[in-house]
């Protein structure tokens, strides 16, 4: 039994029903937020950016690109026949296009259990693309990932190392959403967003604060793909290097997650990491080449590290602060200060 009524409701089974209500339960069983998929809930593509931007340091410009994408797929004016979104990050290395991907993820689908992440740099060899097709138990193929979830961001990680017969594939699920998997079933990958990561485009690193002259990525991306693959991504989304105050604020962002680890947070240990520890962790963190990937390595290496040797060796120790400084000027290493 089921009826419109008056108010807006619609009455299935003796129970009414309104929008909100299937909303929050297709929330609950697809992952998508309600703020997404709910009419009742304004999202502006600013604060799609913003939420982004809180977790990808230092690229409002992609942060926003990508906002975009998430706007339409809310407007519900993205393409019914394609994949939700075809996104290509470019840039140098480390500066976060990895991370705004794991953001995207979070942001559409509630978090990153829902990314498929591939590289591509094992894709490069002949026959290698039919890999992605594989079924079978055991098989973790894109085409299996899919297919036990459709619901999700695949992140294409290095997509000019891939053989042109990845590409080949590619055609088909960025303009029709769809592949086909070695069993010759259909794989639906229209509720999939898609992003890649290329350093296409990158001729030479800039030092922090000095990235004003901008590489051509977009005319690097469209000379390496055939135009066929070229016009079926929907943006070609270009990252900036870092800034000296964007590396400040990644360290702010990963001594964050340091302290929020559930070691220090059962303890009730807080963690008190001086001006002149961060500065050094922002020099160190660093690197011409790598961008900011060396800054995770290096507060394993002296903060997490020394901090794990302390709370072994004395089990009673909680309820505290703890400081995490520079023990003189020029050292090399850190320091934990116990109370």
């Amino acid at each position: 039994q089921q009826r419109a009524d008056d108010d807006g409701g619609e009455r299935v089974g003796g129970r009414m029903l309104y929008a909100p209500d299937v909303s929050a339960a297709f929330s609950r069983y697809s992952g998508l937020p309600e703020a997404l998929i709910s009419e009742d809930q304004l999202t502006t593509t600013e604060a799609l950016a913003a939420q982004l931007g809180r977790a990808v340091i230092g690229q409002p410009r992609a942060c926003e690109a990508a906002a975009r994408v998430l706007t339409r797929f809310k407007a519900g004016l993205n393409d019914p026949d394609k994949p939700s979104g075809a996104l290509c990050f470019v840039g140098p290395t480390g500066v976060g296009k990895t991370e705004l991907a794991k953001a995207l993820a979070r942001a559409m689908f509630g978090d990153t259990s829902r990314l498929i992440r591939l590289d591509m740099s094992e894709y490069m060899n002949p026959g290698s693309a039919q890999r992605l097709l594989a079924t079978g138990r055991g098989t973790s193929s894109l085409a299996a990932r899919v297919t036990q979830q459709p619901m999700s961001l695949v992140l294409l990680d290095e997509i000019e190392k891939a053989h042109p017969e990845v590409f080949d594939l590619l055609l088909g699920v960025l303009g029709e959403g769809r592949l086909t998997d070695s069993e010759g079933r259909l794989v639906d990958m229209r509720m999939c967003m898609i992003v890649m990561t290329s350093n296409l485009g990158v001729q030479r690193t800039a030092t922090p604060g000095f990235g004003e002259s901008r590489p051509d990525f977009e005319g690097a991306v469209r000379k390496h793909f055939r135009p066929e693959l070229f016009n079926r991504i929907d943006e070609v989304v270009p990252f900036s290097p870092l800034s000296p105050d964007a590396i400040r604020r990644i360290v702010t962002l990963s001594l964050d997650e340091v302290a929020a680890r559930v070691g220090l947070t059962q303890r009730h240990i807080t963690l008190h990491v001086t001006l002149a520890a961060r500065d050094w962790l922002a020099r160190h963190g660093w690197h011409p080449t790598f961008g900011a990937r060396p800054l995770k390595r290096l507060i394993e290496a002296h903060i997490t590290t020394p901090l794990a040797v302390e709370l072994s060796a004395d089990p009673a120790l909680r309820d505290t602060t703890l400081t995490i400084d520079l023990p003189e000027p020029g050292a090399e290493y850190l320091s934990v200060v116990l109370p």
